[in-house]
């Protein structure tokens, strides 16, 4: 089946296209609109949302989902945006809790590559407002999720980062982050891969498995460079390459904080969200363990 989603994040808003089955996903469309998440955007989404919606339909999807970050949660631009999306006959805006949140990257990661994981199992989702943490079997709904508000956009505004960020900006953030990862004691696991919006950038510039020494050096290596730089160097959306240092400190801490190396990873969006609702319907009517 093909499935759609169009995630509103606070600088951002992400369309996703994807061929989905029970076990695997292909990505068919991806892109990133650069438009800040209030009111006085609302036209701009707007638009936004029904342009994708309508190319949704004409590729074939059966749903489009209109997600918004927890952030959002309660806002006048949810609220109005609601509207939007009824009369598309999309339903309403959906904002997955922290544990959905978490819960549904766990499976984005993990189905594809069940065969191949083990068990246990550690997913972390690198957020704007937060890091989630699951563990759990490959291909199942995890059974521990844990959180901490230290997300890039977070981490960003607390360590007050400058465009950029300054050597003993990024040393604040990893510091406050790692104690904040560090308080949530997760069970054990064989790996933990990390998901971000970046996760192929933070690959390029830490490698493949990271600890807290080559992601300083990821993070020595775009030292002294703007965003608008990032931005051209790989290609990424200038509210994403704003966030890139504050990625990497999260894959930092991550390794700091628990003791572990960490591996960047990409979770299809439609496709978590359609597994994560899958499976818990199976284990609702004890089709599943």
């Amino acid at each position: 089946m093909i499935l759609g989603a169009i995630e509103i994040s606070l600088r951002s808003t992400r369309f996703s296209l994807s061929e989905v089955s029970f076990d695997s996903a292909r990505r068919m469309v991806e892109r990133s609109h650069a438009v800040t998440a209030r009111v006085e955007s609302l036209d701009r989404i707007t638009a936004l949302i029904m342009s994708e919606v309508e190319f949704a339909r004409d590729q074939g999807a059966e749903t489009v989902e209109v997600i918004a970050v927890p952030s959002l949660r309660g806002s006048r631009l949810v609220r109005l945006l609601d509207r939007v999306t009824d009369a598309l006959g999309a339903g309403p805006v959906r904002i997955p809790t922290r544990k959905d949140w978490s819960a549904a990257n766990f499976l984005g990661v993990t189905v594809p590559a069940s065969g191949s994981l083990p068990a246990p199992v550690a997913v972390a989702s690198i957020g704007e407002t937060a890091i989630g943490y699951a563990v759990g079997s490959p291909g199942e709904v995890p059974g521990w999720i844990g959180s901490r508000p230290v997300g890039a956009s977070t981490m960003t505004r607390k360590a007050r980062f400058q465009d950029p960020p300054r050597p003993g900006q990024i040393e604040a953030a990893i510091a406050g982050a790692s104690r904040g990862i560090a308080s949530m004691f997760p069970p054990e696991a064989g790996r933990v891969l990390v998901v971000s919006p970046l996760a192929a950038v933070v690959e390029r510039l830490c490698g493949s498995t990271i600890g807290p020494d080559e992601a300083r050096k990821g993070l020595d290596a775009i030292l002294g460079q703007t965003s608008d730089d990032v931005s051209a160097w790989f290609g990424a959306e200038g509210a994403l390459a704003r966030h890139l240092p504050g990625i990497i400190v999260g894959h930092a801490a991550l390794a700091e904080g628990l003791g572990v190396r960490v591996e960047p990873a990409v979770a299809d969006l439609p496709a978590s969200r359609w597994w994560l609702a899958e499976r818990e319907t199976l284990v609702a009517g004890g089709e599943m363990n």
